[in-house]
């Protein structure tokens, strides 16, 4: 109980400073309030990253769910600027001169997978951000921004530098529990797991620019798969990163029966919805619920909840009070009230083990790799079906006959469909870039979301103009051609 109640303080002292995150490099300065010695395993706590849980807004923007109360808007996707994860950093910096100070190497080793993490985070979101300049913060305040393509050859050798030195200190500190994990109570190999992992997820993001000789894509996921006993991943939902929910302080997901509202607000978006129906997928079953007016139609409920065109969801790009007509008729679906109206819900997943078997059934789909891409997929797939609560026989036949591997591009497109579906309310933004990425599903959209077209990035904090003002033009300049900044200018790793 005591580790439960530091990661949680932990963690809502990291999400605190997240609001802060427009702040300069400042923030990678020493903080002359905070004191000079700290434990390597609290800062671990802090740094450690966390993602949003089932219902929160953030999946509003993968339109799995949407919102529908008269107080309320359609998602807009009129994205403005977000921040830096310096002051992040800023703990990380901290953990491994904490880590040199007590001789606890570990700490230095996760701290390569953090700064890789948090690296990720910024350019994906952004484009070119400063990294070599910005972590000698204290001698310049102005630091040059790097390309994206730097950044990610840096953050691709952190995770490899962290998977070979985490694996050696293993092999020398047997048994070894890692203080101040929150995720697998110090078990190393686990994190050894999602680090590789996580590696897999970075190359997937990369996708256009698998031919690029110094980004080495091919070369470093072959590497990966082809030695497991050096680069161990993930083989169960076991082996999630992921919290799980309870009725305590700091564990409860959003949609519980503290919050009634949400019960009210919240239904199932049609873009969601009707991929499941197009596939007769029974993850459908167990995450909605059927229509309120397909249940009054008939008062067999076992038929009426293995019937899919008893579910309905409600549409992303039209006006609220749109919606509210459809669903105070009866016509919308809720979430999977037994599911989801609880305290315990679905767990909070930051990195899974289908994420990966899918991601790898797309690299060896492409030609990246030579292992079985229908292994790989039909993995993702039931693990994905094993997360919703859905039985072993119902997935195989599924596979057998509903959404069976297939070559082509409509192969590849189907192992991007069964991703979106497998993200369901879970793995923070990774459907929203998923989609960026592969254009599947097809979001709707229309005047009601702000926008005719999906933004493809978020505006520099506007601290860069105020405080660093030549070198965040420069990098304007360089990206985009022009001293625009704003959601449609076009990122290097998203260029073909």
């Amino acid at each position: 109980m005591i580790k439960k109640i530091t990661f949680s303080i932990a963690i809502l002292v990291l999400l605190a400073g997240t609001f802060n995150s427009c702040l300069d490099y400042d923030e990678l300065r020493e903080n002359p309030n905070a004191p000079t010695m700290v434990p390597p395993s609290l800062l671990f706590t802090q740094a450690t990253p966390t993602t949003s849980s089932a219902f929160s807004g953030v999946y509003e923007y993968p339109q799995y769910h949407i919102r529908s109360n008269s107080d309320g808007s359609p998602i807009s996707y009129r994205f403005g600027s977000t921040g830096f994860n310096y002051g992040t950093l800023r703990n990380v910096l901290k953990m491994e001169e904490e880590a040199d100070r007590v001789d606890a190497p570990v700490y230095k080793i996760m701290a390569k997978f953090f700064k890789a993490y948090y690296f990720v985070d910024m350019c994906r979101s952004l484009g070119d951000v400063p990294l070599r300049e910005a972590l000698m913060a204290a001698e310049n305040t102005r630091p040059k921004y790097d390309t994206q393509k730097t950044v990610y050859i840096q953050c691709l050798d952190w995770l490899d530098e962290a998977n070979n030195e985490l694996g050696d200190f293993l092999l020398n500190n047997p048994g070894y529990v890692l203080e101040g994990d929150g995720y697998f109570n110090g078990d190393l190999s686990k994190w050894q797991k999602v680090i590789n992992a996580y590696a897999i997820r970075v190359m997937l993001t990369l996708s256009k620019k698998a031919n690029d000789a110094d980004l080495n894509i091919k070369g470093r996921m072959a590497a990966i798969l082809n030695n497991p006993d050096s680069y161990p991943l993930m083989t169960s939902l076991g082996d999630n990163m992921q919290l799980t929910h309870q009725d305590e302080d700091g564990y409860r997901g959003s949609y519980n029966p503290n919050n009634a509202t949400a019960k009210v607000d919240i239904i199932l978006a049609n873009t969601f919805v009707d991929i499941l129906k197009d596939y007769e997928d029974p993850r459908l079953k167990a995450v909605a619920d059927p229509t309120p007016s397909a249940m009054e139609a008939n008062s067999n409920e076992d038929e009426v909840r293995n019937d899919f065109n008893s579910y309905n969801g409600g549409d992303p790009s039209a006006s609220t009070a749109d919606n509210i007509l459809v669903r105070s008729s009866g016509g919308i679906s809720n979430p999977n009230e037994d599911r989801y109206w609880n305290f315990v819900g679905q767990p909070t997943v930051l990195i899974g083990y289908f994420e990966q078997e899918l991601n790898i059934a797309e690299a060896a789909h492409r030609g990246w790799v030579s292992v079985d891409a229908q292994e790989h997929y039909n993995n993702g797939v039931k693990a994905s079906m094993e997360f919703f609560g859905v039985n072993e026989g119902e997935a195989d036949a599924y596979l057998a006959s509903k959404a069976p591997y297939i070559t082509g591009d409509a192969g590849l497109t189907r192992i991007h469909e069964q991703m979106y579906i497998a993200f369901f309310e879970n793995s923070g933004w990774e459907s929203f870039f998923l989609t960026r990425r592969t254009g599947v599903p097809v979001y709707k959209l229309s005047g009601e979301n702000l926008v005719d077209k999906l933004p493809v990035r978020w505006a520099y904090p506007q601290s860069e103009n105020d405080n660093n003002y030549d070198n965040y033009r420069a990098a304007l300049i360089s990206q985009f051609g022009a001293e625009i900044d704003d959601r449609d200018q076009v990122i290097w790793e998203l260029k073909d």
